[in-house]
């Protein structure tokens, strides 16, 4: 985690994994597509540079996004453990209102994964066009509510907007949480990870 005018946020390397984390259904989808579509090319052709153009042609954006996908993969996985790990010292506040959005994920999936899957990746422009068009969405992600709207989270917790109150004060935010049922007056704990963005674990004795 870092420090940035009094607001923790998320290192940048933790951000990459959460944004790669997002988007492995449609790298998967991807590679399994260019795979299918270039079988045929799929042999050893030996240390030719018609073998080496065929190879970065016809696999380039393949290659390129197992390994992504292997190092996001694993940094999701650490990530959300250090996040859980840290989160046990966030600060107690009680919930006034609390709106789920948890559909938010099927915007997410509309809007920034399907169009990709129309895109036909046979030539060079195509490829590098979508790793383009990646890099351009990575850096709205990271700079936006984005970073909490991820299909991938929406397996293991829920996403809530709430309203809540700390030293007597109302306060805002985006909150990712395991609690799938989470109610108004709750008591809870928050966790910052970006501007008015929280992880939130519950608060009992027992934590």
């Amino acid at each position: 985690m870092t420090k940035n005018n009094s607001i923790n946020n998320l290192h940048g390397l933790a951000q990459f994994t959460l944004f790669v984390s997002s988007y492995l259904p449609l790298f998967f989808l991807i590679i399994l597509r260019q795979l299918s579509e270039n079988w045929e090319f799929f042999h050893w052709a030996g240390f030719t540079l018609f073998g080496f153009q065929t190879l970065i042609l016809k696999f380039g954006l393949s290659s390129v996004l197992v390994i992504v996908s292997i190092i996001g993969g694993f940094g999701y996985i650490q990530t959300l453990k250090n996040i859980e790990e840290v989160a046990k010292n966030g600060f107690p506040v009680k919930v006034k209102d609390v709106k789920n959005k948890n559909s938010e994920s099927i915007g997410y999936i509309a809007t920034y994964i399907i169009p990709f899957l129309f895109q036909n990746f046979s030539s060079w422009f195509e490829c590098f066009s979508v790793l383009f068009l990646m890099a351009i969405i990575y850096r709205i992600y990271i700079n936006s509510s984005l970073l909490l709207i991820n299909p991938l989270l929406s397996f293991q917790f829920a996403i809530y907007e709430i309203e809540y109150e700390e030293n007597k004060k109302t306060k805002n935010g985006i909150i990712i949480s395991r609690n799938k049922y989470l109610d108004d007056d709750s008591s809870i704990k928050l966790y910052e990870i970006g501007h008015k963005l929280y992880f939130a674990t519950n608060n009992n004795p027992q934590q």
